[in-house]
């Protein structure tokens, strides 16, 4: 079978251990359990950081990760990206192709859709699309793929979301799921038609260069936008692997990283160079404001690299544990997401010198 995402994967069960209620339908119990349950990923708003998780977990923390409380969710799926493009303004996805949105910093939430309606947003573009052009085969098997998610329900997973501002942004996920807006999430519309993906591979993460957008997925499918992301062609694949994400360096360059181990720099998005080798899946990544970059595994072993993502070196923690979201936690800290909830790494650790090299 194939893997969703680390995060989905690791999490999809969860949303089938909390009774008959529709996830979709319900908002999440707010427990003091939600503390140690599986979080999937963790946001820094520029004023705190936000991370959220199994059973539509969202927590909050005011102190750089020192301590958490939790808000309401709108949904009891589980969730697993979240993005902020201002303070105030914030954006998840998760399970059952929900999009949740905040105008408050994340106090309050609210629905922008779900999997039901992103079926019925990619049935209409479809529609469109044989209306115009009704010979085209490619439309055509479009146009019953469209058909066919609104047959399934709310199945897929989202799987990421960035925003290059505050009104442009995106969402991918699974079998190709991708929308668009322009106007700050008032509305969307699906651009899995712009994408040269005929194949329908999962799409796990979305990272922007100075020139280009850039998304990556299964079996180490990219594409590439250089319209601001109004289309995507589809460059070579990188290595076999699934990647499940990629970071811009201060320098504009991104690093791709993914199942067992997988680890690719590139400079414009096209050639791609592998980087180092290492046997657990890379699951997140973060850059920090000195330009260090930072990679998290399944194991709980952070690399680090210091020359613009072209090395990396081991980090050994005192506690370490099972990675799926990372994020700075301003100057201070690095929070690590994971099974048992978030654990804050103090900055100091992160920047000492107990480190071990990557084989090359």
């Amino acid at each position: 079978m194939l893997l969703l995402a680390a995060t989905a994967s690791a999490a999809s069960l969860a949303d089938l251990s909390g009774g008959t209620a529709d996830p979709l339908k319900n908002p999440s119990a707010l427990s003091p359990h939600s503390l140690h349950l599986l979080m999937t990923a963790v946001a820094w708003t520029g004023e705190r950081l936000v991370s959220v998780g199994e059973r539509g977990t969202i927590l909050l923390s005011d102190d750089q990760g020192a301590s958490w409380r939790q808000v309401r969710s709108p949904v009891r799926a589980t969730l697993t990206a979240a993005t902020f493009p201002a303070p105030q303004t914030g954006w998840v996805v998760g399970n059952g192709g929900v999009l949740l949105q905040t105008r408050d910093g994340g106090e309050t939430w609210a629905k922008a859709f779900d999997g039901v309606e992103a079926a019925a947003i990619e049935l209409a573009a479809a529609k469109a699309a044989l209306e115009r052009a009704p010979g085209d085969a490619a439309v055509q098997r479009r146009m019953r793929e469209a058909e066919g998610l609104v047959a399934d329900g709310p199945d897929k997973p989202l799987l990421d979301v960035r925003f290059l501002d505050e009104t442009r942004g995106l969402v991918v996920g699974a079998y190709g799921l991708a929308f668009r807006t322009d106007d700050g999430g008032r509305h969307w519309r699906s651009i899995m038609g712009e994408i040269d993906n005929p194949a329908g591979h999962h799409l796990y993460g979305i990272a922007a260069t100075p020139d280009a957008l850039v998304l990556v997925g299964e079996q180490g499918a990219v594409f590439r936008s250089t319209d601001g992301g109004q289309s995507f062609q589809a460059e070579k694949p990188v290595g076999r692997g699934s990647l499940f994400g990629a970071v811009t360096t201060r320098s504009g360059a991104l690093v791709a990283f993914g199942l067992r181990g997988a680890l690719f720099r590139s400079e414009d998005g096209v050639n791609w160079a592998r980087i180092g080798s290492r046997s657990a899946s890379i699951n997140a990544g973060a850059v920090l404001a000195d330009g260090t970059v930072l990679l998290a595994d399944e194991t709980g072993t952070l690399a680090r690299s210091r020359d613009d993502g072209r090395s990396f070196e081991d980090m050994r923690l005192p506690d370490p544990t099972p990675c799926f979201g990372l994020a700075a936690a301003g100057s201070d800290a690095l929070v690590v997401a994971g099974p048992g909830g978030n654990v804050r790494v103090p900055a100091a650790l992160v920047r000492g010198a107990n480190a071990q090299g990557i084989a090359q």
